[in-house]
This record gives structure tokens, sequence and C-alpha cells, in this order.
């Protein structure tokens, strides 16, 4: 019997809230993912501001950042949804790995998104955020769509909750992923 074929993947919360119901879902992701899923978390909370300036002498937080993405198989990206948009903390980390344009270390990913939020439970978020990844050439994982509706009432930091269902959404979620990358990986 073969054994399946093992890929990693990057995590981050572009929440910067100690009490984040979406860093609770990356420590759920991690603790709900298949066995041939590595899922390593990446603080982007020191990320400098993107600033080209910066880009002839890149602080090394930000070549830590590109090097742990590039190596990755994928991201899982946890996004609040602040004014019907990303964080500035995620929109940072992301501006980071697709600039200066030869750097792009997002190319060639598989990624999941993953939101916790208000009524809506991060529905804008996912639809404004899915131009910007677009524009990066990857592969996002669309289905099943992770909204979770009053987050933090529902999802703890720690990445428990009272609900199975959501635990279930976070784990179709990666086996969805996991799937997108077995079907990249036999090309």
């Amino acid at each position: 019997m073969m054994t399946p074929p093992s890929f990693t993947m990057v995590a981050f919360s572009g929440s910067l809230r100690a009490g984040s119901a979406n860093s609770g879902l990356v420590r759920m992701a991690i603790r709900v993912a298949p066995p041939s899923l590595v899922i390593s978390v990446h603080d982007v909370a020191a990320l400098p501001f993107y600033n080209p300036d910066l880009e002839s002498d890149v602080p090394d937080v930000v070549v830590q950042w590109r090097d742990a993405v590039t190596a990755a198989d994928a991201i899982l990206i946890a996004l609040p949804e602040y004014n019907f948009g990303p964080s500035g903390v995620a929109k940072n980390a992301l501006d980071w790995l697709s600039r200066p344009p030869q750097t792009r270390a997002l190319q060639g990913k598989v990624i999941a998104l993953l939101t916790a939020g208000g009524k809506g439970g991060g529905s804008r978020v996912q639809a404004s955020i899915g131009p910007i990844l677009g524009l990066l050439g990857n592969t996002v994982v669309e289905e099943p769509v992770v909204q979770v509706a009053m987050g933090s009432e529902r999802i703890s930091a720690d990445g428990t909750t009272t609900d199975p269902a959501i635990e279930e959404l976070v784990r179709a979620k990666l086996d969805a992923a996991l799937e997108a990358l077995v079907a990249l990986s036999a090309h």
C-alpha cells in the first residue's frame, strides 16, 4: 500500500486580538488537520508596514515570513472582517508576499480561507480578498465556505468550540485543501 503524500501549510490569523475567534480557527485547524497535512503557525504581527523603500534591505522578519510561505505547499488564512474587507494585518502580510514582483511567495500555493465574524460570519471579507489572491497565481479552495457567524461567541481563542459542526466544517475545508494539493502534485 502506498503512503499518501504529506504536505505543509503555513497558517496565520489576521487578528491581533488576544481572544480572537480567528486565531482560534487556526488552532482548531491544527488540531483537526488530516495527518498528511502538517500546519505551522506564523505570527505576522511583527511585520513592518509594507514600504517599497524597504525592498532594497528587507527586514529579517519579512525574509523569515517569505521563506516560511515559499517552503510551504499551502497557506491557511483566518480573516477577521473590518469594514467589509481584510484587516490591515492580513493585507500587510499578503503585500509582503507579493512584492517586489520577483519574490511572489504565494504564487502556485493552495490557499484556504476561514473567517469568524459578526452576523455575516465574515462573508464580505472572503468576497473582497478573492480578487487580491487571484492576481497572485494560486489556487484558492472555494468550497466548503467557512464563515462562522457570531464567531467570538462560538469559538474560543484556544481553538475549542461547543459546536461540533464548526469543527466538521474546518476539517472539510482542510480535506478540500489536501485534495487540491494532491491534484496539483499529480501534474
